[in-house]
Order: structure tokens, then sequence, then C-alpha cells
């Protein structure tokens, strides 16, 4: 299946937010293949606009809770997700960057954190981070308020690979094509299976473990796989 592509803004207003959570929102309901997340040229995504952040003067802000939600529909995306990073990274971008699957940045991409330096905390972008950095990066990240070079990135984990801009959409279909024979329920199960094993007692996680697999081993269509891998050497995800 073709990949779907998902143009971000360059800083996320009020009205680029609405939008971008209908983009998500159709993208969920696509049976199409993996999302691909880009930027415009020089700017990945820099987060929100303190305007959108900061609400009116009639009721509290509804911006944070509005972008958190937007995570929260990519971090459950039912098809694997491609952050293609070319550029500037800042603050909430970090975050859409963080939620996917795989991040391919460019040499010349620099991330950050600065919402420090204005009295903000990236807290809601912080558990998406942690998935990909240590503690102790990520707090450095934050407290050092200025970006870091794609190097580092690539070091730290919150990159994947490092691509040349003329390059980096190549790579990308590449990779959506690896990641495309993975279906619906397989991505949803393995970020299920992520999240308990990261968050449950080791012994809760086991038994969870052992559930799972029961029940796949059990279930028809698994078990039609498996006979066509063992009995022809037919690969899983060969066609019928």
């Amino acid at each position: 299946m073709a990949a779907l592509r998902i143009a971000l803004p360059a800083t996320i207003g009020t009205e680029s937010l609405a939008a971008l959570r209908a983009d998500f929102e159709a993208a969920t309901a696509d049976p199409g293949g993996p999302w691909l997340l880009h930027g415009t040229e020089g700017t990945f995504c820099r987060g929100m606009d303190l305007a959108a952040m900061a609400g009116g003067p009639d009721g509290p802000p509804t911006g944070p809770r509005a972008f958190a939600e937007c995570l929260a529909l990519l971090r459950a995306s039912p098809r694997p997700t491609i952050a293609l990073v070319d550029g500037a990274v800042l603050g909430g971008g970090i975050g859409l960057a963080a939620a996917c699957d795989v991040v391919l940045a460019t040499p010349r991409s620099t991330f950050g954190l600065p919402e420090a330096l204005i009295g903000l905390l990236p807290a809601i972008v912080m558990p998406l981070v942690l998935e990909r950095l240590t503690p102790q990066r990520a707090r450095l990240l934050a407290l050092g308020g200025s970006s870091r070079d794609a190097a580092w990135a690539l070091a730290a984990g919150l990159v994947d690979e490092l691509c040349e801009p003329d390059a980096i959409d190549r790579r990308a279909a590449r990779v959506a094509r690896e990641l495309g024979r993975v279906g619906p329920r397989a991505v949803a199960d393995l970020r299920g299976l992520v999240d308990e094993a990261l968050h449950l007692p080791p012994t809760e996680a086991l038994a969870r473990g052992v559930a799972r697999t029961t029940a796949a081993v059990a279930d028809p269509e698994t078990r039609e796989t498996v006979r066509r891998f063992l009995e022809d050497g037919e690969l899983p995800w060969s066609p019928r």
C-alpha cells in the first residue's frame, strides 16, 4: 500500500492544530500504508506558538490539551509512522518526531527543547522523548535550551538514521515498504507489548506475554500463516 504523506505546519497555531488533528484522524480511517510526516524546507516543526499555548481572555487555554490529543493519535497510529526531518525541530516538534516509529534526518537538522528558557517545561512531549532518550539526556536537552545537531541526536537515539537531503525521500520509501509488510493489528499489538514490558512488573509482563502468545497460536489466521511457512517455505508477508 502507498504511504500517506502528512505535512506538518512550521509552527502550530490554533487553526493548524485543528487541521493536523483532522489529518491524523483521516489517516487513521484510511486503510493505506505507513504515515510519512514531513515539514517544509528548513523546518520540520517548531512546535506550538505562544498564542495558541496561552489561550484567550475568556477561558483557560485549550491548545495544550488539543496538542496532546494529536500526539496520542500519532502514537496510537494503526500503521507504522516515519518522520522525515530536514531542518529545525523545536519543542512540540520533537514530540511529533519522537512519537514516530522511525526518525530519518538530514545532517543539517537541529533539535531543541527551549521551553525552560521562557518559564515553561516540555511536559507534554517528555513522555515521548523518554521513549527515545535516557532521562539524563532528556533532562540536559531541556536544561540547556540550545539546539543540538543531528549527529548528537543520532548518537542519543532521537534519530534512527541520517540521510542526505537528496536521498531522504528514497530512503523513506524503502523503509515504508519494509514496515508496510506488517498488518495494522500487529502494529497496535506491538505498541501495547512494548508499553506493558516497560511499565508492568516483570512477572506480570511475562504472564501477559504468555496470554498473548497463547491467543495468537489459537487464532485460525495465524495458524494458517505458520502452516504456509512451515510446509511451503512461504514467508508470512508473501501474497496468496
